[in-house]
């Protein structure tokens, strides 16, 4: 088939080396005159692994990234809130924190060498899809023709807005994000958190090593609303607050100033179902959620690869793509319902959760089956709110 991709990020590429190995026509459409990652760093749960190690692309991106086993979250008092190792669930297993560019370019490489075409500077405006054909208007009129479409534009592109099924909602609270220099003997297997109430929470992922230095990315929760008050005031006023909040860290922005540090926005997005005439929506585009449980990129990598085994399948196109939403709809829905449910006892103005959740969460996470279910759903294993796949990724496998 020749099968156009809209948006040129994560789970774009993954679905055009996919797609484009599978013998398709793929062409990608992103609206950047030069494509480019964006985002912050990122934390690859065990099935995404698995899906680059199929694409060729793990050696190059394990060289450099940065293998996390263990999640540390505590109160700003020291009370461990998550205490969740990798290797609970099978030995070795292991996250892979990492820079987006450096797994941007593996997955770029890895499309256009399966033969994908990437057209840059190509905005879509609008899609439509059909029985018979799927169309991309661009932003300069020209409409293209083809017989799949896959929109894949991230959370706040806009393309599927107005379709049954689908709904979008801001989230009220966002995140500041810096790549900072992690000093000697700072712990690079794990991804730290410390919270204060749910107003504050503060986190460092490592993700690569750089001209000899480990590299982490600094996340810290704030509203949206309250971003333009937080770039006017100094720098040092934030530095400092770090500091209250975990000593440690407040060292990691050192030197730092306002122009290094990011915002991000995040939106609660749900396509139900996710295909509409020849076209489908995948990645955040279809299930965005939160950050809090660190599954975007690992579940858009897991649509690439079902989107392209459903495709592989029999029968007319309509039903190649109700396969892939039966394949999906129980996994993308746990994750959607886990990130509601988790988001506000971290982010919120709720009055008193903090306090409830610092108390509850240390005893009740030591429960065998609590903890297990905060290991597979962690780990990006949970296939429905009562089922679970194995683990995906050992080394060496």
């Amino acid at each position: 088939m020749r099968i156009g991709i809209v948006g040129a990020g994560l789970c774009g590429l993954a679905s055009a080396a996919l797609l484009a190995r599978d013998g398709h026509a793929v062409v990608l459409l992103e609206r950047a005159r030069v494509a480019r990652p964006i985002g912050a760093g990122l934390l690859l749960q065990p099935p995404g692994i698995a899906i680059l190690r199929e694409l060729g692309a793990l050696q190059a991106v394990a060289a450099q990234g940065a293998p996390v086993r263990h999640l540390d979250s505590r109160a700003r008092g020291g009370a461990r809130l998550l205490d969740l190792h990798y290797a609970d669930l099978a030995p070795g297993l292991y996250g892979l924190g990492l820079t987006r560019p450096a797994i941007w370019a593996a997955l770029r490489d890895a499309a256009l060498e399966a033969g994908a075409e990437l057209r840059q500077g190509c905005g879509v405006e609008s899609v439509a899809g059909a029985a018979d054909m799927a169309q991309a208007t661009l932003a300069d009129g020209q409409r293209l023709d083809f017989d799949l479409l896959v929109v894949a534009a991230g959370t706040h592109a806009g393309l599927w807005t107005g379709r049954p099924g689908y709904r979008t909602r801001l989230y009220p609270w966002g995140c500041l994000w810096a790549t900072v220099r992690l000093p000697p003997g700072w712990p690079l297997d794990v991804l730290a958190q410390r919270c204060d109430g749910t107003g504050i929470m503060l986190g460092v992922l490592p993700i690569s090593l750089s001209d000899g230095e480990q590299l982490g990315a600094l996340y810290w929760s704030i509203r949206n609303d309250r971003v333009a008050a937080w770039r006017a005031a100094p720098f040092e006023d934030w530095r400092a607050q770090v500091a209250r909040t975990w000593p440690e860290a407040g060292d990691l922005l050192r030197g730092l100033t306002h122009a290094e540090v990011e915002h991000a926005t995040y939106r609660d997005v749900w396509a139900a179902p996710p295909h509409d005439g020849r076209m489908v929506v995948m990645g955040d585009a279809a299930h965005g959620t939160s950050p809090q449980l660190g599954q975007g990129t690992t579940q858009a990598l897991r649509d690439a690869r079902a989107l392209a085994e459903a495709l592989r399948r029999d029968g007319p196109i309509m039903d190649r793509l109700g396969a892939y939403w039966q394949e999906r709809r129980r996994r993308t829905a746990y994750y959607r319902l886990a990130s509601r449910a988790l988001t506000p006892v971290f982010q919120s103005d709720i009055p008193g959760l903090g306090w409830l959740r610092d108390r509850l969460a240390g005893p009740v996470g030591q429960i065998p089956m609590v903890r297990r279910q905060a290991l597979l759903t962690l780990a990006g294993l949970k296939s429905g709110l009562w089922s679970a796949d194995e683990p995906s990724h050992i080394p060496g496998a």
